[in-house]
């Protein structure tokens, strides 16, 4: 029988192997670090007492519907790489250090065959520069799983530039398999989650290192605000929701007023506005609304926040 492989026992790799053995795939999870018998023991133990409480929750909220015990049974420990050869997916999970990602890669394409897909989970590190160090790049690409991976359903796919299409192809159709959404993007450090966070992340401590308001109401502000609205639509479809040429304008006034380069209106934005492609108003902004009805959009989306929003009240009791 064919097993998916994870290569690295830390915090993101039995969350994978967590997220593929409940999804039906028979997994084994690899620790290739070098401990005692003894602590080796205590991680296994540790690792599936983590698992049965994860697999629990599920349970609790009626996410799974077999026995917890029958999603453990298809998960297998396993120490170095003896046995890869069966494989038809192997992840790599090790830690983001490119000499250990190095020595990882050699020691398993030493085992698989050159049909297997060798994907990295690496969160920073770009696919060109991994490629360089496999026996086959045509088979190899980035899957960035965002911890806790058996919970967040978004994984960066991040191809190199000699990854075959059909290696594309196969990695999102095993991520859709495994209940993601995977998302396909350049070779470029961060792809999108990663800069998008900073981003925000960066922006959020601004406002409290300048006294715009306590961490606690940034975290408000952002829960009860953007959070919100993004959970139920993108942040581009709402820049065409609210209008290209109001984000134009509320970037000027910002670039302004706090004299601060990052809020200038990207080149992107600039283009938009010269073509009056100015949001779903006049149907064409960043996306194009031809044959689709807005208002049925609109409509949609607002039933969604509702929705949303009775699930919050709910939860407050």
């Amino acid at each position: 029988m064919s097993f998916v492989d994870v290569v690295g026992a830390g915090r993101i790799g039995h969350g994978i192997a967590l997220c593929v053995a409940m999804h039906g795939f028979r997994v084994r999870l690899r620790d290739v670090k070098h401990r005692t018998p003894d602590e080796r023991k205590m991680l296994r133990e540790k690792i599936l007492s983590q698992i049965q409480e994860s697999l629990r929750l599920f349970e609790e909220c009626e996410f799974i519907h077999e026995p917890v015990d029958e999603v453990v049974k298809r998960i297998v420990f396993a120490d170095g790489y003896d046995g890869l050869e069966d494989a038809f997916h192997v992840v790599e999970a090790v830690p983001e250090d490119a000499a250990v990602k190095k020595q990882v890669y050699s020691m398993v394409c030493e085992r698989i065959g050159s049909d297997a897909l060798l994907a990295s989970t690496s969160s920073s590190m770009r696919p060109s520069a991994l490629a360089k160090h496999v026996k086959h790049p045509e088979r190899f690409l980035v899957t960035h799983w965002i911890n806790p991976a058996e919970l967040i359903p978004l994984v960066e796919v991040a191809p190199a530039p000699q990854t075959s299409r059909e290696t594309v192809e196969e990695a999102v159709e095993f991520l859709r398999r495994c209940g993601k959404r995977p998302v396909v993007c350049g070779d470029s450090p961060g792809y999108v989650s990663a800069r998008l966070q900073a981003a925000l992340m960066n922006e959020a401590l601004r406002l409290v290192e300048e006294g715009v308001a306590s961490p606690h109401d940034v975290d408000e502000a952002l829960m009860a605000g953007i959070g919100f609205r993004l959970s139920v639509h993108g942040l581009l479809e709402f820049v065409d929701w609210g209008g290209v040429d109001i984000l134009y304008r509320v970037d000027e006034y910002l670039a302004a007023e706090l004299n601060a380069e990052r809020f200038r209106p990207p080149a992107l934005l600039r283009k938009l506005v010269e073509e009056r492609r100015l949001g779903m108003h006049v149907g064409r902004g960043v996306f194009d609304y031809d044959g689709i009805d807005i208002e049925a959009l609109k409509l949609s989306r607002k039933k969604a926040m509702v929705k949303r929003l009775k699930q919050l009240r709910d939860e407050q009791g």
